[in-house]
């Protein structure tokens, strides 16, 4: 009965540990965490913003905002240079690097023409796009010389929440076990995406938005077209830049290209200037270095750097 005890004991101690370890590994690597008090409600018509000049962090990392509401660039402002505003969402704001890291950021110390804004937010979708811009534009700063909007696939959820949303699988027991394991057991959700970390699982399930006739895709290509008649009236140039995810770099299935072809088409047929990294970024031998640790979308400094020499070579 001794040895039993103690036998069990070690296990528990074991356990614990082995607990503690796992949360002290995935705050490094999978931190998750936003600071929400960096955010204005409402600050863009309809949509939110970052406060200015506010201090926090976001997936781990120092996160620090300018006079404008901007992610903080290491190139000082200058009232003599025009603007070059970056939109998009979580992946262009940068998350889980720090702010000298992002490509909008090391874009802005090679082009000292302009200052490189990056209006960008986690969470943002096409209609934030669209509700950002008509509040920037309407103050009629001329100082504003070109707009990019840096599209990412799941833009097309809209304002749409995830009980809008098609399920990614159907809900069940074994479902329901997996989630309650995940959110109360570190050792359980690393050892989980550690074996997923290469699942295209969430690419399929956001490239299936992207049919001609489903009507979040219309929607999403309406907020795009209703953002370049918003700058058109401002006399400033827009563009859109297509974010790749990590699964279709060096993807031989010419399917996985779909989602860029079908945004390429629609912008071609509004002569809004696209561009497409997927072959650049592909270049790269070990394309899975260019994204943060088990996630699809979101890009390492790695990745920020190779993103910012598509811009500046582009």
């Amino acid at each position: 009965m001794k040895r039993f005890l103690f036998t069990v004991l070690t296990v528990i101690i074991l356990l614990v540990l082995l607990e503690g370890l796992s949360r002290v590994v995935l705050s490094k690597i999978y931190n998750r965490k936003f600071d929400s008090s960096l955010i204005v409600k409402h600050k863009y018509r309809n949509t939110p913003g970052l406060k200015e000049n506010a201090t926090g962090y976001v997936w781990g990392q120092p996160f620090h905002t300018d006079e404008f509401g901007c992610r903080k660039s290491p190139v000082p402002y200058s009232s003599k240079k025009k603007k070059w505003l970056y939109i998009g969402d979580s992946v262009t704001e940068g998350v889980g690097v720090d702010d000298s890291s992002t490509f909008a950021a090391i874009v802005a110390k090679q082009v000292d023409s302009v200052n490189i804004m990056n209006y960008s937010l986690i969470g943002y979708s096409d209609f934030d796009y669209y509700e950002l811009l008509k509040s920037v534009l309407a103050k009629d700063d001329s100082s504003i010389a070109r707009v990019t909007i840096f599209f990412c696939l799941n833009d097309v959820y809209g304002k749409s929440n995830s009980a809008e949303l098609p399920e990614m699988a159907r809900p069940n027991l074994i479902g329901k076990i997996n989630s309650r394991l995940q959110d109360d057991y570190a050792t359980y959700k690393l050892i989980k995406l550690f074996f997923y970390q290469n699942s295209n699982r969430y690419f399929q399930y956001d490239a299936g938005f992207y049919s001609s006739d489903y009507f979040r895709y219309v929607r999403s290509m309406d907020y795009l077209r209703l953002c370049n008649e918003a700058c058109k009236s401002a006399g400033v140039k827009m563009d859109v830049v297509m974010l790749p995810y990590r699964s279709q770099l060096n993807n031989p299935d010419a399917s996985a290209r779909n989602p860029q072809n079908m945004v390429k088409a629609f912008c071609s047929s509004l002569q809004i200037p696209f561009a497409d990294p997927i072959d650049f970024c592909s270049k790269d031998n070990n394309p899975k270095k260019l994204y943060l640790f088990a996630d699809e979308i979101h890009f390492s400094e790695e990745g920020h750097k190779t993103m910012a020499h598509y811009i500046l070579s582009h």
